[in-house]
């Protein structure tokens, strides 16, 4: 950047980088373009938004572990309720359709949270949902493991 000394006699241009004066103005797409790391050019966040909070991509990615993760707690939960089944009176206990319910509502909240576009439900509604996901997924097998049979 050209920056004229204010304290010389008016001629004196100095062409330095990291120079910057006041009453200047910088021009060019690097003046323009907010800068992508949160710097002086980036918009200012929303007020109320927690600046740690993860990113939309972060959390569909949990949710998405969290649907690869159903599919071993349905077998646990399966493997339990028939370990319950022949150690017991040949029928499993009555937790067992709760615990079948748990794992389904897991997978669709989980896929709710996979697959909503990112501007139809607020920021804090999702990874709430994944919470309650991922809850309702460790609901399933604990639910077959305590049934009373």
């Amino acid at each position: 950047m050209n920056v004229t000394d204010p304290t010389a006699s008016g001629t004196t241009t100095a062409t330095d980088p990291t120079v910057t004066a006041t009453g200047t103005t910088a021009t060019g797409t690097a003046a323009t373009a907010p800068a992508a790391d949160g710097g002086p050019g980036a918009p200012a966040p929303a007020p109320g938004a927690d600046p740690f909070a993860p990113s939309t991509g972060a959390v569909r990615v949990f949710a998405g572990t969290g649907l690869v993760l159903l599919v071993g707690a349905f077998l646990v939960t399966v493997v339990l309720m028939l370990r319950q089944s022949y150690a017991g009176d040949g029928a499993p206990g009555p937790l067992r359709e709760l615990a079948m319910w748990s794992l389904s509502l897991s997978g669709l909240v989980g896929l709710w949270a996979m697959c909503l576009p990112g501007d139809a439900v607020g920021h804090r509604v999702r990874p709430g949902a994944v919470f309650v996901q991922y809850a309702l997924m460790a609901g399933g097998p604990l639910l077959a493991a305590f049934d009373p049979s």
